[in-house]
């Protein structure tokens, strides 16, 4: 490695705090992840956390095309190293040489993907960042020579906390403008001195719903000034705490105030990005385009994540019979056979064509434009046609480590 554990993480800290959208972020991400872990390759998604799909991606070496490639593996092949695996396990990173045993060839994404692309003799380093539990986002680096290793892997795992939390700021930044309902994510930039330099009517808004007994007019709130002092030190390296706070709001419920330095932080200028803390769920859009009732949502929220029929019922406080009837009737909705043509009718009808379109993620992980999607249902067949067969050899799964669904 060629920095240090802490090192890499003081650089992560500070580059939070950076006002960067999504693109900058992942790109300034993944340069600051090369100096900590050497690789040729990389693809960094950002992924809704109510149902681990992809809601955005940057890469330099991969097009949307690949993203699709491997959008089909995911969702409709047996294989190991997957995302879904890695969000349950207590280290949310793999390594494909180590799951496979050294014989790669038995990854279906590996025959199919990473060997014909030039990694053959390579490896897969994926993992997934969780801020609080949520899943905010996940890389995958690829290595044309040589293997990753378990110092390596702890390194990324110990910073995933940090990747998470920027990929979440990232988001917000980019939905700022995008947003036009009262729940738009409001934005204050203060002075060097703490003062307010302007402020949307979105935050003033949100300044409302602050409980703040030391609140005086003509006076920057206390909260805010706080969160805003924690940035400018993180920022500067002197710190490694990250400047977010929940608080409650008074008209019930929790907000959440993110704090990052303007221009690099030449002028002193911070920005305080003020929106609410909700905890994330499946977007309500699949509820209405196939009419799912609350407990049915509820159960594809799970299938989504990876949970077996046995977890589900556990979950849910339900016998596996319930739970089964329920599938069922999701089936039936939806159009489709099994839980892996469920997973892939959902990102195909509603991932896919705003991924293509370039649609942006919001406050909650979902897009944005959270309107039913233009394009023709699409069966999961039509994804499965985006990997053209590169082998006559036949890969032979092997069941990951981690902590799958049975």
């Amino acid at each position: 490695m060629v920095t240090s554990v802490h090192d890499q993480r003081l650089a992560l800290v500070r580059l939070l705090h950076r006002d960067l959208d999504l693109t900058g972020y992942f790109e300034a991400a993944d340069r600051a992840l090369q100096r900590c872990v050497s690789f040729d390759a990389s693809c960094w998604l950002s992924l809704d956390p109510g149902g681990i799909m992809p809601t955005s991606h940057f890469s330099r070496a991969y097009s949307v095309t690949h993203l699709m490639q491997v959008a089909a593996n995911e969702f409709l092949e047996d294989d190991v190293n997957k995302f879904a695996d890695l969000a349950r396990a207590p280290r949310p990173v793999g390594i494909l040489s180590q799951l496979t045993d050294g014989e790669q060839g038995r990854s279906a994404r590996y025959v199919r993907f990473l060997a014909p692309l030039g990694f053959a003799d390579g490896d897969e380093l994926r993992a997934v960042f969780k801020d609080d539990g949520a899943v905010w986002g996940a890389v995958a680096l690829h290595r044309r020579h040589g293997t990753f290793t378990d110092t390596e892997a702890r390194a990324i795992a110990d910073v995933g906390g940090l990747l998470a939390q920027g990929i979440r700021r990232a988001i917000l930044r980019s939905a700022l403008s995008a947003i036009g309902d009262d729940e738009q994510p409001g934005l204050i930039v203060l002075r060097k001195d703490d003062t307010v330099d302007s402020m949307t009517a979105a935050a003033s808004r949100w300044l409302g719903e602050l409980i703040d007994s030391t609140a005086t007019p003509g006076t920057t709130p206390l909260t805010i000034v706080s969160v805003a002092q924690v940035a400018r030190r993180a920022a500067a390296g002197r710190s490694g705490d990250t400047a977010t706070v929940r608080l409650p709001r008074r008209s019930g419920g929790w907000m959440r105030l993110d704090a990052s330095l303007l221009d690099r932080g030449e002028q002193g200028q911070v920005a305080v990005i003020i929106s609410a803390a909700r905890e994330p769920e499946v977007a309500g859009l699949i509820a209405q385009a196939y009419g799912l009732s609350g407990r049915e949502q509820e159960v594809t929220r799970l299938v989504l994540h990876g949970h077996s029929t046995v977890e589900i019922a556990e979950s849910l406080h339900l016998s596996p019979y319930t739970v089964q009837d329920h599938l069922k009737a999701i089936f039936e909705k939806v159009g489709v056979r099994s839980r892996r043509e469920l997973v892939a009718q959902l990102f195909l009808q509603q991932c896919a064509p705003r991924l293509s379109n370039g649609a942006l993620p919001g406050p909650d992980g979902w897009f944005i434009d959270d309107r039913p999607s233009q394009r023709s249902f699409l069966q999961p067949t039509e994804l499965t046609a985006t990997i053209a067969p590169t082998s006559k050899a036949t890969p032979r799964p092997q069941r990951p480590r981690t902590n799958t669904a049975n």
